[in-house]
């Protein structure tokens, strides 16, 4: 069964936020909800608009004085001022905010559990939801 969640720490206001939802969930809520299609494969179909496939170039990495001399800058990792961050945050949660409803997953970035780091999605649509079920390692 999916968890409800409230997002009132990070300034998110939304009160239909699901957790953690299952695959079957997520593609149902895609199909009924989202526009997307399950094709012949059973794969999901979403129609992610004008981004088609990855965005490279629109990376960017915070520069901060404790890893700024570790990363390899160029045109893949671009430098984002702590103040830039901020403000493109403030305007993620202001997004988020004028959504009906939310999809969070909780999990960890990589296997190791000695390194592995616990991380939180908070996406607007399900099958964002359901690419980073795919990512993560469930805990």
């Amino acid at each position: 069964m999916t968890q409800t969640i409230s997002l009132a720490d990070y300034g998110i206001k939304v009160s239909n936020v699901l957790r953690n939802a299952s695959p079957a969930e997520l593609y149902e809520d895609g199909v009924l909800n989202d526009g997307s299609q399950i094709v012949s494969s059973g794969a999901i179909y979403a129609d992610s608009a004008a981004k088609k496939g990855r965005s490279p170039k629109d990376k960017r990495v915070v520069e901060e004085p404790g890893s700024k001399d570790d990363i390899w800058w160029g045109n893949v990792n671009v430098p984002f001022s702590e103040a830039s961050f901020a403000k493109n945050k403030q305007i993620a949660i202001d997004y988020l905010n004028t959504c009906d409803h939310l999809y969070v997953v909780d999990g960890f970035a990589g296997w190791d559990p000695a390194t592995r780091i616990k991380v939180r999605i908070v996406c607007s649509r399900p099958y964002h939801a359901l690419f980073m079920h795919n990512m993560l390692i469930r805990p």
